[in-house]
């Protein structure tokens, strides 16, 4: 099963299911990171929604209780660490990648 929110060292990963759209879900995500004392970059994995896009990933900061809006970018480069770890946690849901928006194409492609 995937974890939507997930924290690696400084940043959390928020990761996007075919019922959970993060960015469309900000309020639940600030209480959730203020309920944790979490401060610093929120990494959001949009596969789920956005495919194999290269807007898969997109970041934000997360001060005092809020997201800074100002501050989102769609993120070219993402720690391998973290990117190997999401795509394992995807392929090892079926339920997961069935709600995504990827193509049996796409599929076939991710899954080696």
């Amino acid at each position: 099963m995937v974890d939507t929110v997930r924290i690696v060292g400084e940043i959390a990963v928020v990761t996007a299911t075919a019922e959970f759209h993060p960015l469309r879900e900000t309020m639940l995500l600030t209480s959730q990171l203020a309920s944790l004392g979490f401060e610093g970059v929120v990494l959001f994995d949009l596969l789920a929604v956005n495919g194999l896009a290269p807007n898969r990933f997109a970041s934000m900061r997360f001060e005092k209780n809020r997201f800074d809006r100002s501050s989102f970018v769609v993120e070219d480069h993402v720690s391998s660490a973290i990117k190997k770890k999401q795509d394992l946690t995807a392929r090892s849901d079926q339920t997961f990648l069935l709600g995504s928006v990827l193509s049996s194409d796409e599929l076939k492609d991710f899954m080696h």
